[in-house]
């Protein structure tokens, strides 16, 4: 067996542009919160996903914190809610809801999809929740649903038009995880995570733009955008006193590495290219030999990580594992919310163990593969070889 060189599954790519910015932040002295990077990052990205405000935040999960935050103290909502999410998705989506005081409603995937079923989230409502003074209430714990969560998993869209109907109707307003999502869009061009009242994207150190740590909190409201920035800064009133007029959080982006934001934001283009290349070079190996990558027709997807759905997971553990002992990072999805250790006390308020046999399917059978935007045609072309190998 021939041990190669690592290849990672998702690693950042720098140059000298992304040197440049940081040092001149570095020379400004205006090393923590605040700086002109900040402002710059957060008008740059809005503008690149084509909304009205950004708000830059020191990572995804406290991003999501305070969206929830933000909706709870313009509802004036003081009472434990709930908070509609899927169960296959990274268990920062969850936590983010209790941390901000929730709890998380899990809902299984649609049939052979990374994606919450909007007709599961419609059954979960008129079965879990009665109507009360125009307002949902859980009929087991009592709890107000504030919100629906869904996930934009892998960079492909949620059904988020479904999802949106399902807003409109139940007056549910909607928070985005587009986590994964930077550079996808819709059928008709409009950037992925403009639906609902808020959305956020991750600059995590796996993500095609990173910062090494932080997130970008996006809204066209005004009203949502001036709350979120206020609390994620410490809800101060008085800069020279130090006034808070609330109880805030310290969850800001600090201006070097804003600056590294924006050097890599101008580079987004290119690594989308070629991330959309390396999905038709895995494609052009693996499906002409019947291995399905996985897909959906209602998006243009930024090709975060390419997937293999195998027929059972005995076969995805075996070129798992060949891929690990080959010195390839390849990676099965996260262990789905509803089974893990740290949600097992919610299960009461959870819909029935049964409902979630489409998560555990897709689950058991995925398999992520390096997708690493300077990842080598020729470094594709090994991974495919292994593959077809193992499976032959």
């Amino acid at each position: 067996m021939v041990i190669i060189k690592m290849i990672p599954l998702h690693e950042p790519t720098f140059d000298e542009s992304d040197e440049k910015l940081i040092l001149e932040a570095l020379r400004s002295s205006w090393v923590s919160t605040g700086g002109a990077f900040v402002n710059q990052f957060e008008s740059d990205f809005a503008n690149f996903i084509g909304m009205k405000h950004a708000i830059s935040i020191s990572n995804g999960t406290v991003g999501l914190q305070i969206a929830i935050e933000s909706l709870k103290r313009i509802h004036d909502i003081n009472i434990p809610f709930d908070i509609i999410t899927p169960s296959l998705s990274f268990i920062a989506t969850p936590n983010s809801i209790v941390h901000a005081g929730g709890t998380p409603i899990f809902i299984d995937t649609m049939q052979g999809s990374l994606q919450i079923s909007a007709l599961l989230i419609e059954q979960t409502i008129q079965n879990s929740y009665i109507e009360k003074n125009k307002k949902l209430y859980n009929k087991i714990s009592g709890n107000i649903l504030l919100a629906i969560l869904p996930v934009h998993v892998m960079g492909w869209s949620a059904p988020i038009e479904e999802i949106n109907n399902l807003s409109e109707k139940y007056d549910l307003p909607i928070i985005e995880d587009a986590a994964e999502a930077l550079g996808s869009y819709t059928l008709d061009k409009s950037h992925i995570g403009k639906t609902g009242i808020a959305s956020i994207f991750s600059f995590n150190g796996n993500k095609i733009l990173t910062t090494g740590g932080g997130a970008m909190l996006c809204t066209n409201n005004a009203t949502f955008a001036k709350r979120a920035k206020h609390i994620s800064t410490t809800a101060k009133t008085d800069n020279l006193r130090f006034i808070h007029d609330e109880v805030g959080y310290n969850h800001r982006m600090v201006n070097l590495l804003a600056a590294l934001g924006c050097s890599q934001l101008q580079k987004l283009p290119d690594y989308l290219s070629r991330k959309k290349n390396i999905f038709e070079l895995y494609k052009e190996k693996l499906a002409k030999q019947n291995i399905k990558l996985y897909y959906q027709d209602n998006c243009i997807s930024n090709n975060w990580l390419v997937n293999i759905i195998f027929h059972d997971k005995i076969t995805r553990e075996k070129v798992f594992h060949t891929l690990l002992e080959r010195n390839i990072q390849a990676r099965p999805l996260w262990t789905p919310c509803h089974m893990q250790p740290a949600y097992l006390k919610y299960k009461t308020n959870q819909p029935e163990t049964k409902s979630f046999l489409n998560t555990i399917d897709i689950w058991e059978k995925t398999l992520s593969l390096p997708t690493s935007p300077n990842l080598s045609n020729e470094s594709i072309n090994i991974i495919s070889d292994i593959i077809i190998k193992v499976l032959r």
